[in-house]
């Protein structure tokens, strides 16, 4: 097993891609602590963990605030001992037109996809340093990349700063033994994709992700545990500050 006697983290780790690296990890011997807003879903993702034979635990807390990510991690911490590897997965997407985006609705994305990995890297890799060793994996997008669609600049910001915090924490993290990347992951089939799609509206939307991949079609969660596995496994152990795209191949941006 890859994660033999490792502790992670996942936040965002109710649904979707979240979900899916919580459950990648804890079949290759990980325990897992699994973190979002809503508590229903941790508790089923939880039950889950159980019962591949791993520990789990849930903590309900918003990314977004500093002391319920606080309290996240020390939870976590007094629960197992440590925690070897952290996800930053939480995020979300609100689409609108420059002109007409709220000042609101911009910050609460901003908030989550940025500034929420601030938070949750920087109370996480003190404990790392102390142990010199970690690894750090953040979730960002093919939309970081240049493949971007129009109201996306919100999405598209908080995405590219991203990509230069994961490298600005390689850096400085790197001499204590912690590795920081991040994977941009392209159009991946949840049930957050599925949401608010007639079947007409869902057909058309896969076939024109399929057409925009070299390989045909859209990605999978597993798609992106697969990854994330590697990323926190010792086999990526000479591998950081880099953004590792799983898009399958997106044609418009072949020739970056």
């Amino acid at each position: 097993m890859k994660l033999e006697n490792k502790i992670a983290l996942v936040t965002g780790g109710g649904t979707g891609i979240g979900k899916a690296i919580a459950l990648e990890f804890a079949r290759e011997g990980a325990d897992v602590a699994v973190s979002s807003r809503k508590i229903d879903n941790l508790n089923k993702v939880c039950k889950e963990i159980d019962g591949l034979g791993r520990r789990s635990f849930a903590v309900a807390a918003d990314v977004c605030i500093k002391g319920q990510v606080d309290n996240m991690v020390q939870k976590v911490i007094d629960k197992f001992g440590r925690i070897d590897i952290l996800v930053n997965n939480s995020g979300v997407s609100i689409n609108m037109p420059v002109l007409e985006f709220e000042e609101e609705k911009w910050d609460t994305v901003i908030n989550t996809n940025l500034k929420g990995v601030f938070l949750c890297t920087q109370a996480v890799a003190k404990h790392m340093v102390e142990k010199r060793y970690g690894k750090i994996i953040n979730i960002s997008s093919t939309s970081s990349l240049g493949a971007i669609v129009n109201g996306q600049s919100a999405y598209c910001s908080s995405k590219f700063a991203v990509n230069g915090f994961t490298k600005a924490c390689a850096r400085e993290f790197g001499p204590y033994g912690i590795n920081v990347n991040a994977i941009a992951p392209g159009r991946i089939l949840t049930a957050m994709v599925r949401e608010g799609k007639n079947p007409e509206q869902l057909e058309r939307f896969i076939k024109t992700s399929s057409e925009a991949a070299v390989i045909g079609r859209m990605g999978a969660v597993e798609d992106i545990s697969h990854l994330a596995l590697f990323l926190a496994s010792d086999d990526s152990s000479f591998i950081s500050a880099e953004i590792v795209a799983s898009n399958g191949g997106r044609t418009n941006l072949m020739g970056r």
